[in-house]
Formats: structure tokens, sequence, C-alpha cells
């Protein structure tokens, strides 16, 4: 071997040394964790007012469609 592909194969050892390194202290404060699953929690109470007030609304524009007269009384 050439001294230069003995440089290049060096380096890279040294790369993937430096790889490991890094990722062990990295990893290291993760696997002293633990995770717990999400705590459930009651429901709130339902908004009352703005559910009838939509309800309301919707009847509204249900009744107020209906009374609109037709402009075909003529046709009848």
């Amino acid at each position: 071997m050439t001294n230069n592909s003995q440089n290049v194969r060096r380096g890279l050892g040294l790369l993937a040394v430096a790889g490991v390194a890094v990722l062990a202290l990295h990893a290291a404060p993760a696997l002293g964790q633990t995770i717990s699953p999400p705590r459930p929690q009651s429901p709130g109470d339902a908004p009352v007012l703005s559910n009838i007030g939509i309800a309301i609304l919707v009847v509204g524009a249900i009744v107020g469609a209906t009374v609109i007269p037709s402009k075909r009384g003529h046709q009848d």
C-alpha cells in the first residue's frame, strides 16, 4: 500500500471512532429516561350557551328559508 491510502484508511478509522463517541455521548442521557403513559383527564363542562345559540341559528335559518315566498305564484 502506498502512504496516501494508509492515511485515508487511518482518517476513516478516526472518523468512525469519533462518530461512535459522539453517538455514545448523546445516547447516554436518553438511556436513563423512562417514558410514562399519559394520564387521562376528566372532560370539561360542555359549552351550553354556545350550543343553544348555534341550535337557535340553525333552526332560524331553516324557518327563514321556508318562509321566503316563491316567485312562481302565477304558474300554479
